[in-house]
């Protein structure tokens, strides 16, 4: 097996990585707030969205991992970009390693294409895509960028970097037809590259008071123009997100064009930012350790549009952006509501939302770039949301493409997937118990972090790890409890207790499941009766041998005999209208009748009048958001209507149960022309 070292641009290829044990740490115990800001990575099933992700009511779901040993493929990852289509194929792109003396480093980069109609547990062979052609903007490399299939074209559009060996660019080609497998020969009117080096940056950083040129020390300091997102068509023109760089520091941009040769940059008048959206400063109070000097900014993007936000997935590194070894490498999530704002919100939970490793795997130390190319991706068949990113790694069992879906959590366990790469939320019992979250993936079950402890010596019957959860009560029903354990080098003995407290802090019912662990990670649950005077839950497990455990996906569970349906929304109205969208807003139903916080909303849109009886033959709305807090207003954006058209419109509340609310009343507006 061989190693490339190439620069995509500032960030760098490197191939490698591994673990080893990290010494024990200390963290500060926290208390678990009530079960609506919950997540976990057990979910339900049921497909989420960004916005039950972004409210703490669903979470990423680990599905499978492409490596080095199923593929037969080491760093299957590098320049992943997944395409899902409406007739259910889905479309892999990544690079493929060339020998070509001409080129630095003996090898020239290319792309290339696999297809699955099984929703990515099989693929097929590769097909080249983009070679490297002698002579051209792309003699020595066609890499990293984002491809899309335009239906009224009928054809496919690929923007990726470009080099010949001299300096990177942007490049553009494209290919007839509605498949993707084979080359892409169609080069735009005015030839390659699309993108000089500096073209979009020195429109967004051109008057030395902006976020970028402060940063950099003067206008026009970036440049670098790559890891490109094409993340929206319109109709009329391509959305794009794309990395600049300034000698140290990194940045993401957005920029729109028709035709891919005429770009519109840094203007807000022309619905893009006049400034970076993702600067050093947006990763600096992430909850990382940063080497001295702090984040040196952003790289790599993924962006996805639903209902009324767009999330932007990004990567971030410390210091400098060379892709090198004992780096933090992560990746956190934005959301905005409109594309011309220049500071976006970050995940309320905190960012990053993917870390890297802190595994040594070899002499060198962490391995360099080892959390690469994520993307988010909706599968348009279903609506479900997808996480794909690669880790990097020696061991072919754990190098590889890591695939994960995003699914509703009813989970009441904060940070129960240790995906915070801490303890918070968690507390501790007993003299010596020792407990850390480590960032080892390959000793993960799913590759993210997970809780190691144990008693510190002999355990003494009180060497425990809890959290307490506070739940309204007053309805019996049933409790599930569960995770995934395992102990190192040796078998163990856990105790998982559920605990019921009353409202006066008095345990009502304590329920016990012994479990033998091995050094193989194993799940573990059980169901037991709710009691309807239970206001506190509290999960915990006890350690009994003297051996270092490991904990993931821990998950609290419960459901109740709920019959009450949230109430019908009575106030629906059309706000605004465009030639293809329609505004709506209403009053927030709640869970119970009016009370309370309702679970989702079904909205549905006909030429019709809409009934209980035609219901099922409306249109439904995908991008709905998440209710809010009963007797509060809410609005939404229907997207994808024609002109000129009168459209009817109404909705259903559902609670978790589901028990679905009457049918709303029904509003209709027509389109503009």
């Amino acid at each position: 097996m061989f190693t490339v070292i190439r620069m995509r641009n500032v960030w760098g290829i490197a191939i490698g990585l591994a673990f080893i044990l990290q010494a024990f740490i200390t963290f500060l115990p926290h208390t678990s707030p009530l079960s609506s800001t919950a997540h976990a990575a057990t979910g339900t099933g049921t497909p989420g969205t960004m916005a039950d992700y972004w409210n703490g009511n669903a979470d990423w779901v680990f599905l499978r991992k492409d490596t080095q040993t199923s593929t037969g493929f080491k760093s299957y990852f590098d320049g992943a970009q997944v395409k899902m289509m409406s007739d259910g194929t889905w479309y892999l792109f990544n690079r493929r390693y060339t020998p070509e003396t001409a080129c630095s480093g003996g090898w020239a980069l290319e792309m290339q294409v696999r297809k699955s109609t099984d929703k990515g547990v099989t693929w097929s062979a590769p097909v080249l895509v983009l070679p490297h052609v002698t002579g051209t903007p792309y003699a020595c490399d066609a890499t990293d960028g984002d491809v899309i299939y335009n239906a009224t074209e009928n054809q496919w559009h690929f923007l990726f970097q470009c080099s010949d060996g001299t300096s990177w660019k942007g490049c553009m080609l494209s290919r007839a037809g509605a498949n993707p497998m084979g080359l892409f020969t169609i080069a735009p009117a005015s030839g390659n590259p699309v993108i000089t080096g500096g073209q979009l940056w020195n429109q967004i950083c051109n008057t030395p008071t902006k976020k970028c040129s402060v940063i950099a020390g003067g206008s026009g300091k970036v440049y670098d123009e790559g890891t490109f997102n094409i993340f929206k068509y319109d109709g009329s023109y391509y959305w794009v997100g794309f990395h600049g760089f300034d000698g140290v520091h990194g940045y993401r941009g957005i920029a729109k064009t028709a035709d891919f040769q005429n770009w519109i940059a840094g203007d807000s008048a022309q619905g893009v930012p006049a400034d970076a959206v993702m600067t050093p400063n947006d990763s600096a109070t992430w909850r990382e350790n940063w080497a001295t000097g702090g984040s040196v900014g952003g790289g790599a993007g993924s962006m996805i549009q639903e209902g009324n936000y767009y999330y932007h997935l990004v990567e971030a590194a410390d210091i400098n952006l060379g892709c090198n070894y004992n780096q933090s490498w992560d990746y956190g999530l934005f959301r905005s509501s409109s594309l011309t704002n220049t500071t976006w919100d970050q995940f309320p939970r905190g960012n990053p939302v993917i870390y890297s490793s802190r595994a040594v795997e070899d002499a060198n130390g962490i391995q360099p770039c080892n959390v690469q190319y994520a993307g988010l991706y909706k599968d348009p068949t279903d609506g479900s949301i997808y996480l794909a990113y690669g880790r990097r790694s020696n061991d072919a069992n754990y190098d590889g493409l890591y695939w994960y879906r995003l699914e509703k959590s009813i989970n009441l366990l904060k940070n129960s997937d240790f995906g915070m790469a801490s303890t918070d939320y968690w507390n501790h019992l007993g003299p010596g118990t020792n407990w850390v979250a480590y960032r080892l993936p390959n000793n993960s079950p799913d590759g993210t972090p997970y809780l190691a402890s144990n008693c510190g010596g002999t355990c003494v019957g009180t060497n425990s790890i809890y959290q307490d959860v506070s739940i309204a009560g007053g309805t019996s029903g049933t409790l599930r409890f569960g995770g995934k354990f395992m102990s190192e080098a040796a078998s163990g003995s856990l105790s998982l207790v559920a605990r019921q407290f009353d409202g006066s802090g008095a345990i009502i019912q304590t329920d016990i499941l012994p479990i033998n662990t091995t050094a193989s990670w194993a799940s573990f649950g059980q169901t037991v009766s709710l009691q309807a005077a239970t206001r506190m839950i509290r999960y915990e497990y006890y350690m009994w041998a003297n051996v270092t455990y490991r904990a993931d996906d821990a998950y609290l569970q419960i459901s109740t005999t709920d019959t009450v349906a949230p109430s019908a929304v009575t106030d629906l109205k059309v706000s605004s209208v465009t030639s293809k969208s329609a505004v709506l807003s209403w009053t927030a139903p709640g869970n119970d009748g009016g009370a309370g916080t309702a679970a989702s909303y079904d909205f549905r849109y006909s030429t019709a009048p809409i009934t209980n009886a035609n219901w099922a033959s409306a249109i439904p709305v995908s991008g709905a958001p998440a209710p809010i807090v009963g007797d509060n207003v809410q609005s939404f954006t229907v997207t994808g209507l024609s002109p000129g058209t009168n459209y009817y419109f109404a909705m259903k509340t559902s609670d978790a149960v589901p028990n679905v609310s009457g049918l709303s009343n029904v509003p209709s507006g027509t389109t503009s022309n």
